[in-house]
């Protein structure tokens, strides 16, 4: 099935003195009306932007697009289309995708649930579910988020001889400063974030490139590379960034 892309609304309150910076963007993904109607009803005191896509059982072209272009703060996904083998639709929107991602099933099922938290979900909610409570739920995701982001932001980060500074944007080695490009900071700091567990192109190219990896191109490899040199040549003895053939980078503590 062609996906289908429409704005449900923008229900930035009339009322309120929300900032750009506060309002979020959601993106559903359904088949049917049941997520869009429940946000319509609280669209008045919701205060964030809602945009509906219909999908199949894979990732089309456009959606992909969509998720890199627009970067939604949330995903609310409605599984009830869905049987067990086309929940890889997450997986497959986890590889590009690392905001927060919520799902909707009308299917009592422990195992589904199980699946869907092992696949990327952040909460999974049982339909029929109360529109208030679905707002309640998001708003919390929402809140935590934000206290998550904020701490880490003003958290050193450090893995072995490897210590990162994300609010000076500053990398040190043994306590020595090493110059990194914006990108590479940001590539490391990636890693770094997600130590000891396999980043794939595709997510790294979504999250820093702004784009859909096309399974040719190399850019990412030759900064990755350059990346490592100026690490190696800085002195980093205790960390080694692998590549994980055909699924990505890996950032590896090898001094325990």
């Amino acid at each position: 099935m062609a996906s289908s892309i429409e704005l449900v609304e923008n229900t930035q309150a009339l009322e309120t003195n929300q900032n750009n910076q506060s309002q979020k963007k959601l993106l559903l993904i359904e088949n049917d009306q049941y997520l869009s109607k429940s946000f319509a009803i609280h669209a008045a005191n919701f205060g964030h932007q809602t945009t509906k896509i219909r999908t199949g059982e894979v990732l089309s072209q456009e959606l992909k697009c969509y998720l890199i272009d627009h970067r939604p703060n949330m995903i609310v996904l409605d599984v009830g289309f869905a049987d067990s083998i086309q929940l890889l639709i997450i997986r497959d929107i986890r590889a590009l995708y690392d905001g927060l991602l919520v799902v909707v099933s009308s299917k009592n099922s422990e195992q589904e649930h199980i699946d869907a938290f092992t696949l990327g979900a952040d909460d999974y909610l049982l339909k029929p579910i109360n529109s208030r409570v679905l707002m309640i739920r998001i708003e919390a995701l929402f809140r935590r988020q934000n206290s998550k982001i904020n701490q880490v932001e003003l958290a050193s980060l450090t893995v072995g001889d490897v210590c990162l500074q994300p609010k000076s944007q500053k990398c040190f080695i043994n306590g020595e400063v090493v110059k990194l490009t914006t990108f590479e900071f940001n590539l490391l700091k990636a890693l770094l974030e997600h130590q000891g567990k396999i980043l794939s192109r595709d997510q790294l190219y979504s999250s820093l490139l702004r784009r859909v990896y096309n399974g040719v191109e190399r850019t990412l490899d030759v900064r990755m590379s350059q990346l490592r040199e100026k690490l190696t040549q800085a002195g980093m003895q205790k960390n080694q960034i692998e590549t994980v053939w055909g699924q990505g980078y890996m950032f590896n503590n090898i001094s325990s």
